[in-house]
């Protein structure tokens, strides 16, 4: 460790930083058994009006693993009356003759529950890191070593170090200590020591949805199609936290902004036993969370030709709107593990309460990542006849989609690579930043609208049909994406701090160590150029006794803006098929 000239600790490293060994993993296996009973009929009324209804029912628990005795086994654990799904539909012959068909209908959905949640927070999951102050150059000498059980860094407390190759520690390292990411505080009422806690009364994953359109046959082969899609979120399932400087973050899984989460001190009386001191009317005051928002609207209008004369084909134009706060169980957030964190049901989006708020004070609701307002989608497939037995396809699909918005993050009272994405501005906001080069200072403009490129591509599907007796054919097909190699900008980097310096913003001149009043801070209108020019940088800035000490400016990432991620280039996918 680190210290200045009046032996006060600036930083836990030794000469050449430090070192960590990091133990990551899942054990076991997780079993669901789950269960639906689904029933739908449907009535014909008079003349050309028929009418669909029907319900489906099921019921599905998540478990837990690795449990002590007595422990809870089944966490999350919903009954047949939980998960009621209606369907209603109607369609119209109008003209009684197939031509014109007028339908719409209404569903809710729900989700059937990934494994995800029973391995990551349910005790199926190990995670340690053993953590020591780098003193030495030869980092060839740095071997950790397998226990009995495959583990490198395991133990029951901090003081637990790693196993290391000759059963010594190597020289140069000074033990820090031993963090535990999958041991979990017991402070609420449904939380163990090997399990993250379930909020009472929790509602299973679920949409509605309804849809109107209208289908006309404009020749034999040839149908004009036009569709109307809404589509809400009525409840997700996450977990979620509020840090206690005494305790640490307590995760317990949520249906955010709703239930037990419906209020910041609500949730922190679940989460510690204790009030927060901090709710909507007091001063400092803390808001209500949000609840998960996620948002569809889409016109998509179809002309589809019918196989007929050897060729079919279809084209469409879709113009839609997708908004909220909540990219879903697949997260495309890029500050959420670099974007397409497969983590359903325990992504960042509602780890902490900030992370839902912006630097007005107001809903990070907005554009989502995947929203693409103008989408033009086209596919023909042509057969060739050669002889009785033997034939070629071909078959082409197109696609011409508007770019997605971009959106600015930044670490908000902690600085923890990629894991404290704040978005500042909300969701489908850029904000551009420059740092003069001479002086640091940093300028920051207004939130605006900013796209990738325009998305096109092109595959071609080749097949050779050999049928050489009548249940016996061989099949030879290639297959062609992207076809063109196109490679389109499909998002830019967006973290606006440097993940190597280990800078965030402190509204309020707080750290997330403060508790409830900087959450208070966060969740309220701050000033971010004035913060990324006075960050807190290490334990002597901001001082203690002076939490408004002009620091340095922040450090912007070099990266920032720059085109991150790619249209993926041409593939080439060979085949045979034998079929008998």
């Amino acid at each position: 460790m680190t210290t200045d000239q009046n032996g006060n600790i600036t930083s836990c490293q030794g000469l050449y930083g430090w070192a960590e060994v990091q133990d990551y993993g899942s054990y076991g296996y997780a079993l669901s058994r789950n269960h639906g009973i689904f029933v739908q009929d449907a009535w014909t009324v008079g003349h050309g009006v028929t009418i669909n209804a029907g319900v489906r029912i099921e019921k599905e628990f998540l478990p837990a693993e690795d449990q002590p005795a007595g422990g809870i086994t089944k966490p999350i654990n919903f009954g047949w009356g939980d998960k009621i799904a209606p369907r209603l539909g109607g369609a119209w012959d109008v003209f009684k003759n197939g031509k014109l068909k007028l339908f719409g209908g209404y569903s809710v959905v729900n989700d059937i529950m990934k494994l995800n949640l029973a391995i990551s927070s349910f005790g199926g999951q190990y995670w340690q890191n053993c953590n020591y102050a780098l003193s030495a150059a030869n980092l060839s000498a740095l071997v950790p070593a397998l226990n009995s059980a495959g583990r490198y860094c395991v133990g029951p407390d901090a003081s637990s170090q790693a196993n290391w190759a000759g059963g010594t520690t190597p020289a140069g390292l000074t033990f820090l200590e031993n963090q535990n990411f999958r041991t979990f505080p017991t402070t609420c009422a449904t939380c163990t020591a090997t399990e993250e806690g379930v909020a009472p009364g929790l509602n299973p994953y679920r949409q509605h949805e309804s849809a109107i359109g209208a289908d006309y046959q404009l020749a034999k082969n040839l149908a004009l199609e036009a569709r109307w899609d809404r589509r809400r979120l009525d409840h997700a399932i996450e977990d979620a936290a509020i840090f206690n400087p005494n305790v640490g973050e307590t995760f317990v899984i949520v249906n955010p902004g709703q239930g037990a989460d419906q209020t910041f001190d609500g949730f922190y009386k679940f989460l510690y036993g204790v009030s927060s001191g901090c709710t909507a009317t007091t001063t400092p005051a803390c808001p209500n969370n949000f609840p998960a928002q996620r948002n569809y609207d889409g016109v998509e209008i179809r002309l589809t030709k019918a196989y007929g004369g050897h060729w079919a084909g279809m084209f469409s134009y879709t113009y839609s709107r997708l908004w909220g706060n909540y990219s879903g169980l697949t997260s495309t957030n890029i500050g959420d593990a670099g974007g397409g964190r497969n983590s359903p049901n325990n992504s960042r989006a509602f780890d902490e309460p900030f992370f839902s708020y912006t630097d007005a004070g107001k809903s990070v609701s907005g554009l989502m990542p995947t929203d693409r307002p103008n989408a033009f989608k086209g596919w023909t497939y042509y057969t060739l006849d050669e002889g009785k037995h033997n034939s070629t396809d071909i078959g082409l699909f197109a696609a011409l989609y508007s770019g997605t918005p971009q959106t600015s993050i930044l670490d908000i009272g902690f600085a923890f690579p990629g894991a404290f994405p704040t978005l500042v501005a909300g969701n489908g906001k850029w904000v551009d930043v420059t740092q003069d080069p001479n002086t640091g200072a940093v300028t920051v403009g207004n939130p605006r609208t900013l796209r990738t490129p325009w998305y096109d591509q092109a595959d071609v599907n080749l097949g050779q049909n050999f049928k050489f007796r009548e249940s016996k054919a061989i099949r030879f097909y290639a297959n062609f994406t992207n076809v063109f190699n196109r490679r389109a900008i499909t998002a830019f980097y967006p973290l606006m701090d440097s993940q190597f310096a280990s800078m965030y913003i402190a509204p309020g001149g707080l750290s997330l160590f403060a508790g409830p009043p900087a959450y208070a801070a966060y969740e309220h209108p701050y000033d971010i150029q004035a913060l990324m020019n006075s960050v807190p940088t290490n334990a002597n800035c901001p001082t203690p006794a002076n939490p408004n000490t002009t620091c340095n400016a922040i450090t912007v990432n070099s990266q920032y803006g720059k085109p991150y991620l790619f249209q993926l280039s041409r593939n080439i996918r060979l085949g045979l098929k034998f079929t008998f």
